[in-house]
């Protein structure tokens, strides 16, 4: 049985961090988020929660521990990723 808390390396944050950008939250990017949450940071999860089927139908699946601090955008990597970039390039 693999463990992903063990292959994690440990995390460190910047001191001034207050936030990660966590992309999904499965399996190993949950260790990843627990870390984050410890550390008191918040969590900006990005997940669609689903995925297309082949067939074109939508597979939805809900996101696995969230905490209610956390922001969660229902978007792509890609959708999301795209639109920080835009928000970002207005600051």
């Amino acid at each position: 049985m693999r463990r992903y808390d063990r292959r994690i390396p440990a995390v460190t944050f910047h001191p001034d961090a207050k936030a990660l950008v966590v992309i999904g939250l499965h399996a190993d990017r949950r260790w990843v988020a627990k870390r984050v949450w410890e550390a008191g940071l918040r969590v900006f999860l990005v997940a669609p929660e689903g995925f297309a089927r082949p067939d074109g139908s939508w597979f939805e699946y809900p996101l696995e521990v969230p905490r209610s601090s956390d922001v969660v955008v229902r978007q792509t990597a890609a959708a999301a990723v795209g639109e920080l970039e835009r928000l970002l390039s207005l600051a």
